[in-house]
């Protein structure tokens, strides 16, 4: 039991994805994660790169599926998104349609990179400098 007030220490977006062990040949070998929990026979994973954990659990209804991918995203914030994109670009061999063109600077102050997983999940990697350095 801790003393004071209980903090949270992180958030985790939760993926509905077909496949675990695809996934996470996704997340680990193009964008970089690592694997924290693994527990395909029960339909569970989770990756995790600096701060950032991504829960993965294994999604049988097409339609959930489906609906997920084109109606929820997830805005994932880290440092020096264009240092990401270089690290990774070369990696999307097996995924061509995954990958936006490289970070995009918005005039609402942001730096930003657009990805899918192979199940459509949208992600937004946005460099918090950009954000914080004036909007």
């Amino acid at each position: 039991m801790t003393t004071g007030t209980p903090r949270i220490a992180g958030t985790s977006p939760i993926v509905p994805v077909r496949d675990i062990a695809a996934s996470l040949t996704f997340y680990t070998e193009v964008l970089g994660f690592t694997v924290q929990i693994s527990n395909p026979e029960h339909g569970f994973a989770m990756v995790q790169r600096g701060s950032l954990m991504i829960s993965l659990i294994a999604g049988a209804d097409e339609a959930a599926l489906t609906a997920t991918a084109n109606n929820i995203s997830a805005q994932l914030w880290m440092e020096d998104v264009a240092g990401y994109w270089d690290e990774i670009k070369d990696r999307f061999g097996a995924y061509p349609d995954l990958a936006s063109d490289g970070p995009v600077d918005r005039d609402y102050g942001v730096r930003e990179l657009h990805i899918k997983d192979p199940d459509g999940f949208l992600m937004f990697f946005t460099d918090l400098n950009d954000f914080t350095n004036g909007v």
